[in-house]
């Protein structure tokens, strides 16, 4: 009997369109801070406190979001998040001063902190074990995506108009997303009514086993595999955030071109990345028990590919090719990451766990952008991007070695049953 796919045509498009648009909100002043230097007339080390503001507010959030999501309603939690999330954007386009946009950022965080430990907790109850880095992956996809839609868009938004009407068209798609998840999202299987009763019977059936372990957030805190993959994600996010949010500067540097232009030339980095994240997610599907080799080498390809575009002089072409080559490390560990990172912790756990590790990383997205401007101050943006090269490394030695020394315990998310159980 074929089973109906209402888990992916729907549950998991709404999640990538929702983590689509967030992205889009998230990432859309990289557009604008080309034009931002010179309208508020601010340094490129003050450009990267702003665009670091929005990840005070979002680290803030990600445990507690977790928790909430865990315990009453991921569906309700990722509702009032896009709600949030689509208010601040607005109001970012309407103000003017450089404070107050440091603040409507700050409160975008807040907003947005809360959707991914509540996706984790659809990705437990939608989906069985060996579907479910690739529906990570799905959701992740947004990420090169975004990027993908946004440079050109916006791009072509603050040519024609400027960069203020440009973030409050881009606020408004969030509030509809609101509402049509609202209507067609629930939090699992089981408390949906426009789900297929054969769907239904199948997911409940097929998932992996529950394990009950002690669910506080002190047990979470106490869990030492929870800070080490925290310390590989923060040093990994660095490099990411950065990536996509100095891009544009980056392309306007290079190419001394006009913000169209750029837009355009900022996506390219981006399109083989989306394909190279989903290859990367089937092959690690494929593969299933141990994803350690498909999050650890895209990211030593990738910190490579940035450490020699400082070290090797080159023209455009020359660093579009490592720009390319960088995106694709940086972005196709993804999907494999997190089901590998939730594969050491027991389902009742879930939200809280991968609501610390993405807190823990997301501070990159405070230190990365900073850090960049800083470098770049008194010289070019690729002095800036060469030491995300080296957070990258950073985080792929510290996965293999992690990989190595543990195994996933049997049963827990990610991990098919029946596998050895060790650490």
């Amino acid at each position: 009997m074929k089973i109906p796919n209402a888990r992916w045509y729907r549950i998991g498009l709404l999640l990538f369109l929702i983590y689509l648009i967030a992205f889009i909100d998230r990432t859309n002043i990289g557009m604008a801070a080309p034009e931002m230097v010179k309208t508020l007339g601010v340094s490129s080390t003050a450009i990267g406190l702003l665009l670091s503001a929005f990840f005070w507010g979002y680290v803030l959030t990600q445990v507690p979001g977790g928790w909430v999501a865990g315990k009453y309603s991921a569906k309700n939690v990722i509702v009032i998040s896009l709600i949030g999330l689509g208010v601040s954007a607005i109001l970012t386009g309407i103000v003017k001063s450089f404070e107050l946009l440091i603040v409507f950022r700050f409160i975008m965080g807040l907003a947005e902190g809360v959707l991914w430990p509540a996706f984790s907790i659809f990705f437990v109850n939608w989906y069985l074990n060996s579907e479910r880095a690739k529906a990570v992956n799905f959701a992740e996809m947004a990420l090169p995506v975004s990027s993908i839609i946004m440079a050109p868009l916006a791009g072509w938004m603050i040519a024609e108009w400027d960069y203020h009407t440009m973030f409050i068209l881009q606020g408004a798609p969030p509030l509809i997303l609101a509402v049509l998840f609202a209507w067609l999202g629930a939090d699992s299987p089981e408390k949906d009514k426009l789900l297929s009763k054969e769907e239904r019977d199948y997911i409940v059936q097929n998932r992996t086993a529950e394990v009950k372990e002690n669910g506080s957030f002190l047990d979470v805190v106490k869990n030492y595999r929870v800070w080490v993959f925290s310390f590989i994600y923060f040093l990994w996010i660095t490099g990411v955030y950065s990536f996509g949010l100095w891009m544009p500067s980056l392309m306007k540097q290079l190419s001394n071109s006009g913000i169209g232009i750029v837009g355009w030339l900022s996506a390219v980095p981006f399109i083989l990345a989306a394909i190279c994240m989903y290859y990367n997610s089937v092959w690690s599907d494929s593969v299933g028990e141990n994803r350690v080799l498909f999050v650890s080498v895209p990211l030593m390809i990738g910190g490579l590919a940035l450490a020699i575009q400082h070290f090797v002089e080159g023209g455009m072409v020359f660093n579009m090719i490592l720009l390319i080559i960088a995106g694709i490390g940086i972005y196709s560990a993804f999907g494999p990451w997190w089901a590998w990172a939730m594969s050491f912790f027991p389902n009742n756990q879930a939200g809280t766990a991968n609501g610390l590790i993405n807190t823990c990383g997301n501070i990159g997205g405070i230190v990365g952008p900073i850090i960049v401007g800083a470098v770049a101050q008194n010289s070019d943006l690729t002095d800036g991007f060469y030491v995300l090269g080296f957070f990258l490394m950073a985080a792929s030695i510290l996965a293999v070695l992690f990989g190595a020394v543990l195994k996933p315990k049997s049963g827990m998310i990610g991990v098919s049953e029946g596998s050895e159980a060790k650490g």
